[in-house]
């Protein structure tokens, strides 16, 4: 009997000595005001984006292999809405936040709750992606890909009336993330094929304009609300032009910009702050891919990113970091 006494002794002085767990580095999404305050920790996840729905009800989480998920924007009610992997590409949201438009070869749209899902282009033989809501939600513009052919074709949000824009037969300079203007007359867009760099077009396939040259970055240009001001990155730098494509104006190194609704604000990698003129930049917090809520919230703008807080393994106790 002493003996097991002894030894339960030992084991309780071991455990009382022993090194506390080492805390560990977790993914993790984040939520912030534009001024860094009320930094909050929602969810650990390392997804490819995110964003809120245009009535910032939600976030919209695209997890590169593991689909699009939605969760409210204090991190509750995490919900899978589709289990089709959509890569990288951010996907579209409608501008009356009732759809989503995704590509997995094909182009889909659902709901924001994850029903409906309808594959709006049914071509198993042609790649298709990037697709990407009108300003009042009735087209889609998108790219696509079969054999050496590339293209940008304009359909209806219900997937009829398909017509092309632009092809060429550039096997291995693909066209990317087209978006239109706030009147739906002309697509910008990214091509790989040299001269490289933001393109403009009109949607009927006429005045095709060279508008930047360099490596444009893997994001869609991000437009304001009224289409007036329109954020870029390419060779590593960030820039603005006007929703015409004219006076492009070179701010500061960085990725991953978005410019504010109202036009005032870009924040961007970092995760890091300014306004839309490139003056007053701010470093808020460490992470990736931050982006804008689309209504201010007691004079301030919400920020989601992904970041990386320090958690006990154990008792799994975050430390906003």
């Amino acid at each position: 009997m002493k003996n097991i006494f002894l030894i339960i002794s030992l084991l309780c002085l071991l455990s009382c000595c022993s090194d506390p767990p080492e805390p560990m580095w977790e993914n993790a999404i984040f939520i912030m005001n534009d001024d860094g305050s009320n930094v909050t920790h929602l969810i650990d996840d390392s997804p490819e984006n995110v964003q809120f729905t245009l009535d910032d009800e939600k976030i919209i989480i695209n997890r590169l292999g593991g689909g699009i998920w939605s969760m409210n924007i204090d991190g509750t009610d995490l919900q899978n809405l589709t289990s089709k992997s959509v890569g990288s590409e951010l996907p579209s949201l409608s501008p009356d936040s009732t759809k989503i438009a995704f590509s997995t070869g094909d182009i889909y749209t659902m709901n924001i709750d994850g029903t409906n899902l309808q594959n709006l282009t049914n071509t198993p033989d042609v790649q298709e992606g990037y697709p990407y809501f009108s300003f009042d939600g009735s087209k889609i513009v998108y790219t696509a890909m079969q054999d050496s052919i590339n293209s940008i074709y304009i359909m209806y949000a219900n997937g009829e009336n398909k017509n092309e824009v632009i092809s060429n037969s550039t096997k291995y300079y693909r066209y990317s993330y087209p978006i239109f203007n706030v009147d739906g007359s002309t697509i910008f867009y990214k091509h790989a094929k040299p001269p490289r760099g933001l393109y403009s077009i009109n949607v009927d396939g006429t005045n095709n304009t060279f508008l930047y040259e360099g490596y444009i970055g893997y994001t869609f240009p991000s437009i304001t609300a009224d289409g007036t001001k329109i954020v870029f990155y390419a060779d590593s730098h960030i820039f603005t032009m006007n929703g015409d494509g004219t006076n492009i104006t070179e701010l500061v190194v960085g990725g991953s910009p978005m410019i504010s609704s109202d036009g005032s604000k870009i924040v961007f990698g970092g995760v890091k702050i300014m306004n839309s003129d490139g003056t007053g930049l701010t470093k808020l917090e460490y992470g990736w891919d931050p982006r804008f809520s689309h209504n201010k919230y007691n004079g301030h703008y919400k920020i989601a990113y992904t970041g990386e807080r320090k958690i006990i393994k154990d008792s799994n106790k975050g430390i906003v970091f």
